[in-house]
């Protein structure tokens, strides 16, 4: 399954606004965003945004998918093609990333998807992950020519992408993720300074090796601007401005903390 298919197709396309959906079936949750794209410009308009917390990573034994998770995910993915239909989507794109890609049983769960709902998942490796991450945060912000790193923390896995205006230079997708540690590594509640500790030294461990390629791909005398996106992010952000402004600002998009 590499290809993705158009659930809703026009009669004629042509240079008109077209209307797209896509969907990220991450580890912790499944989003979707519908685009108006206008061609003339080239530009895109978000019309909406779809959010539920599924944890496709929360699995049983041997990573594998459960059933429950999976009917939940399923159930979801039909909420979602609602919402697109409803708002005229022409098309679906959706993919999966860590917790399908991993679990055994994840290509029958995308065969499951396709024959119940007639929808087509792209199963990307890692390495698109970042790619793809790196082009949505292009697409919202001006690179002005300079080196920028960006840190995406999933549930699954996290990705480090050094990259400027015309190219990423390093992408690395790590299996550090917040569901997978949390569910691999902490049993105390608030978390005791030893897991904390070990939990520490773990990410350090996992992240040296990126780290350093990344490193290794900045030009004498370059200083990246360190940009956050996702989940974890927006949540680290939140707590940061909450203790030093009172109070979070709506929306966190360009909030900065050091």
């Amino acid at each position: 399954m590499v290809n993705t298919v158009p659930v809703w197709k026009p009669a004629e396309i042509g240079e008109r606004d077209r209307i797209l959906a896509a969907i990220d079936m991450g580890t912790n949750s499944l989003h979707m965003v519908i685009v108006k794209i206008e061609p003339a410009l080239p530009a895109f308009t978000i019309i909406a945004r779809e959010k539920e917390t599924v944890r496709l990573g929360d699995t049983g034994p041997k990573s594998r998918l459960k059933d429950e998770v999976m009917d939940r995910a399923i159930a979801c993915l039909g909420r979602f093609q609602e919402v697109a239909k409803s708002l005229n989507a022409e098309q679906i794109v959706a993919v999966a990333t860590s917790a399908v890609r991993e679990a055994p049983n994840g290509i029958e769960f995308l065969k499951r998807i396709a024959n119940e709902l007639d929808l087509y998942v792209s199963l990307i490796s890692g390495q698109e992950e970042a790619r793809r991450i790196y082009l949505g945060v292009l697409s919202a912000m001006d690179f002005n020519n300079e080196p920028h790193v960006i840190i995406d923390i999933g549930g699954g896995s996290t990705e480090l992408i050094l990259g400027d205006s015309i190219e990423p230079r390093s992408l690395s997708s790590t299996k550090v993720g917040a569901v997978r540690l949390s569910a691999e590594m902490v049993t105390t509640d608030p978390i005791n300074k030893t897991e904390f500790a070990s939990l520490q030294a773990y990410i350090r461990g996992m992240l040296e090796r990126p780290v350093d390629e990344l490193l290794a791909q900045l030009k004498p005398g370059e200083k990246p601007r360190l940009i956050g996106t996702s989940g974890t992010i927006e949540t680290i952000g939140a707590i940061d401005a909450l203790e030093n402004l009172g109070s979070v600002p709506s929306p966190i998009t360009g909030y900065q903390f050091s």
